[in-house]
């Protein structure tokens, strides 16, 4: 933990890494089919509430269960088996260091 902002309190940060190197974790999905189409190339770059530079963009996508016409519909099934195991790993974490990450200690497993 290290303090943020005027005040400096401190803010926990959870970060998703992967291996012993606790190397960044990076997903290339098949092609699929996108709920929200109108994410453009430079994330929430310009936008009101977006950043200045495109180091600081968020990048978010809305992607559908389904794979397009012509791909492997198996392919599409393994990448949500392996989010939603990032998910329950992500979820226990927080669970166990909700004091810390959350500011609270009464949330079940269920509400984190």
């Amino acid at each position: 933990m290290k303090p943020v902002g005027d005040n400096l309190k401190p803010k926990t940060t959870v970060r998703v890494t992967y291996g012993p190197t606790k190397r960044s974790l990076a997903l290339i999905t098949p092609p699929m089919v996108a709920d929200w189409p109108l994410l453009g190339p430079d994330g929430n770059m310009g936008s009101k509430f977006g950043p200045d530079s495109p180091d600081k963009a968020v990048f978010q996508i809305g992607l559908a269960d389904r794979a397009l016409e012509g791909v492997d519909q198996h392919r599409v099934a393994h990448l949500f088996t392996v989010l939603n195991l990032i998910d329950e790993r992500v979820s226990d974490f927080v669970y166990a260091h909700q004091k810390d990450v959350l500011g609270t200690c009464d949330l079940s497993p269920e509400a984190v």
